[in-house]
């Protein structure tokens, strides 16, 4: 998920959060989920495979998807050694309000976790040499790394998305993906970056959480980390399973605006992210959103018969200021559904 945050704390209130760490940690499943679908973005059923995982699971991996190796490792590259600086050099790249450095804190209504973020506009004129300028000696080797890596990306979410509508038989194949590839599409780019934790090495191999459960509010996520575990999904009778790390694959997450627009037969998957004492993680996220203005609702060619809108008509600006004023673990389509409003 996306939270657009003021200036980052630098402390954790430790108490409770390792309290509230160790119990969700103590729920976690210990074995790595060996079901997360996998999809050759190739194969002539992908289509059919993806609908599958959307409607059960709400996430799964892609291979073959065409985006080249050499813009994943150098913008990797170039986040690693960012993240590497004293704390005092990320900082200048100034607080995420809404785009840049944050450490620690999520979002402004106390949610915190072991993460330090940056968050980038995917319009990357948007984004100012000097602020680039803080990844290292070169800003527009960065500017380039990050137009490269997000454009193809993107490019990957809409053949995700067109695919879903071809499976869904809509008749119109860009029924999502035209609201991604919009020239005023609200997406972000992240990259997150969990620490090694030593604290915890007192509490028996229990891990601290790093990315508090949440579902993400956009249609569509497209998630890249380096090899190490750390996330985990929550399946729907409530169990949390760890996904192993593939560093050569994508995976992807529906959004809630994309649960909606098929009136709930795709599901939002819920996830978190835990940390560990020996090794870090590094992930990267293209969150594809519509434009501001966009009203989501369940397509009319999705609805049978005298089936009935779920939820109620929105804009993505009032719902992306709802979860804005949310906490991570709430259920933010809630106060869209018409059942919960009557």
């Amino acid at each position: 998920m996306v939270v657009l945050s003021k200036q980052s704390i630098q402390q954790l209130s430790s108490n409770s959060f390792m309290r509230n760490s160790m119990a969700s940690a103590a729920s976690s499943s210990a074995a790595f989920f060996s079901e997360v679908p996998l999809i050759d973005l190739s194969s002539p059923d992908a289509k059919q495979l993806i609908v599958k995982a959307c409607e059960e699971l709400g996430f799964f991996k892609v291979v073959n998807h065409g985006v080249p190796m050499e813009f994943i490792s150098t913008l990797e590259s170039e986040s690693t050694n960012f993240f590497s600086l004293p704390l005092s050099e990320k900082q200048k790249a100034a607080p995420p309000s809404p785009f840049g450095y944050g450490n620690k804190q999520i979002g402004r209504n106390g949610d915190v976790g072991w993460v330090e973020y940056i968050l980038l506009n995917t319009h990357l004129e948007s984004n100012s040499d000097g602020f680039l300028s803080i990844f290292g000696q070169d800003p527009q080797k960065l500017r380039s790394a990050v137009n490269n890596y997000i454009s193809a990306v993107r490019n990957m979410a809409c053949e995700i998305l067109e695919l879903m509508a071809e499976g869904l038989k809509i008749q119109q194949r860009n029924a999502f993906s035209k609201l991604v590839m919009d020239e005023e599409s609200d997406s972000v780019f992240r990259v997150n970056h969990y620490p090694p934790c030593p604290q915890i090495q007192a509490l028996k191999g229990m891990n601290m959480i790093g990315f508090g459960e949440h579902t993400d509010p956009q249609i569509i996520s497209v998630l890249r980390s380096n090899n190490t575990s750390g996330l985990q999904i929550s399946l729907a009778d409530g169990n949390w399973i760890s996904v192993p790390p593939d560093q050569n694959s994508f995976f992807i997450n529906v959004g809630d605006s994309l649960q909606v627009m098929t009136n709930g037969r795709f599901k939002s998957v819920k996830h978190r992210v835990l940390t560990n004492s020996l090794k870090s993680r590094i992930s990267m996220i293209y969150f594809g959103g519509p434009p501001l203005s966009e009203k989501i609702a369940p397509l009319p060619s999705l609805m049978k018969g005298e089936e009935r809108s779920l939820y109620k008509e929105f804009t993505w600006f009032e719902y992306k200021r709802s979860a804005y004023n949310s906490r991570l673990a709430d259920n933010r389509l809630v106060h869209f559904e018409r059942i919960a409003a009557s």
